[in-house]
Parts: C-alpha cells; structure tokens; sequence
C-alpha cells in the first residue's frame, strides 16, 4: 500500500494511503485477521546458555573449533540484538573491532548496507560490556564462560592460523575455510547451537528452529528483566517500540504464571 501511494496519482485530494476507503479497507483486514497475541518462547534460552558453559563448548582453548564458533556467533547474537547480516558484516580488526578493560566494541564494514537504510540505522556500533570480569565463586566463574569478550578473544585467537578474510566470523572447514562466513552459515550455526546444548541436556529440540528467533528471545528476556524499551530498541536497531512489541515481544514469564496454580495445588499436601 505504501509503495502504491508513492507513484499513484492522488485521489480526491489524498494519497491512495490516506483516502478513507484505503483506511476503511485497512481497518476490515485488522478486524478480520487481529493481530496474534504474544507467543510462548518456542525454545528456552536458559537452558542453552547453562549447557554452553559446560562440554562441549568448554573450554575454550581445546574445544572443537566447531563448538566454539557456534558459541561465540551464539552469545555475539543473544547478547547483541542483531540480524544475522548485521553479524555477518562485522569485522575482526581495529578500528571496527576495539577491546577494553570492561567492554568489547563492534563495527560492521562501511560497505555494509543494512536492511532499512537511513540515518538511525547506518554504522550503529555493538558495544558488549564484560559479563562478571572478577568472578569469585564457583558459580560465578561458570557464568564468566558466557562473557562474549573473552569468548572472541579465544576465537580471534584460535582462527588466526588459516583466518583469510577480515570479516569477524570465517568458515572452519571445507573450501571456505578462512573466509568470510555468510549469513546463511551464521544462521546454520546459530540453529545448530541450539540444538546441541538440548542434546547435551537429554531433551528433545523443538522444531522448526529459525535463527531470526534469537532476536525475540533476547529481546522479551532483556524487557522481562526491566531493561527499557529504549535501550532496548537501541541495540536492536529499531526506531520505535511497536516494533518489538507487534514482531518479537514473547510471553516469557508464561512459566512463573504456572508457578502459582502448581503452588495453589500443592498446598493440599500441606
């Protein structure tokens, strides 16, 4: 619709998108397909980001090369917010690729042209502060294992060997291996993360998997975690919140709902 208000002629005085029976007719199809209420996460994220600190994504520096790519474009994703072509034309070195003492910061090539291209959404840069830098106990040192700035310090490290390209993420294996990997393989690799911590877990993976998943899971975790909507929109790069709320906003507290009814019928046994 907005396409064909762009080169039709005005009708009556208004755009084809702004004549009352282009918004009558608009307001028949939300009455006739409403809009589909939040969905339960189709995948938990806990439990992927608890079996990624143990085998066979730890340790870093022994761990299959394959293991560790899945984990790092995993975390990069998660934590970042951002499309798997935003990912895939992030760069390895300075100055698109800054280490600091409490963050990481990310730049994609200048060549890069994002999905919508505009002012806002050209050259944003990724800025990942450091998860638990000091930890102390057992389970703090866990939970360090998901810090995406060491887990790229590991990866830049153990790439350097057969690294061609410059792009952040390169294939480990095959013809490509040391090139620039696409969006299509990140994707693979995100899927394929997913589906390796639930079998570490016993658990049957639930399908179909997308990759594009990942940006509501992080999203609706960060929001249901008080993170506000517009540091949320930041990362993510959208410009308003009725983005993330009609596409990717997730019913992620839908198991703390069933908390009270299991607490309501286990008092019985009280």
């Amino acid at each position: 619709m907005a396409a064909i208000s762009c080169f039709h002629v005005k009708i009556d005085g208004c755009s084809v998108f702004s004549h009352p029976l282009s918004k009558c007719f608009l307001k028949g199809l939300m009455n006739m397909y409403p809009p589909v209420p939040k969905q339960v996460p189709q995948w938990s994220l806990s439990l992927v980001l608890t079996h990624m600190m143990h085998k066979p994504f730890e340790p870093l520096a022994s761990t299959d090369i394959s293991f560790l790519s899945y984990k790092v474009a995993f975390l990069l994703a998660i934590t970042s917010l951002r499309r798997v072509g935003e990912i895939a034309a992030l760069c390895c070195d300075s100055p698109y690729l800054d280490f600091y003492p409490n963050r990481v910061v990310l730049r994609p090539r200048p060549t890069f042209l994002p999905k919508v291209v505009s002012r806002f959404h050209m050259g944003q840069k990724v800025s990942l502060p450091v998860f638990l830098p000091c930890p102390n106990s057992d389970a703090e040192k866990a939970l360090h294992t998901l810090d995406v700035r060491r887990c790229l310090l590991f990866y830049l490290k153990r790439t350097a060997d057969f690294r061609v390209d410059r792009s952040l993420f390169v294939c480990f294996k095959g013809p490509r291996k040391g090139r620039s990997a696409s969006s299509q393989t990140l994707s693979r690799w995100l899927v394929t993360a997913i589906r390796l911590a639930y079998s570490a877990a016993r658990r049957d993976c639930p399908l179909p998997l997308r990759a594009h998943s990942l940006r509501a899971q992080g999203a609706s975790a960060a929001f249901s975690s008080g993170l506000s909507l517009k540091d949320i929109c930041q990362a993510a790069t959208w410009s308003t919140p009725s983005t993330f709320i009609r596409h990717y906003a997730l019913d992620v507290d839908s198991s703390k709902d069933a908390v009270v009814g299991r607490t309501i019928l286990q008092s019985i046994f009280r």
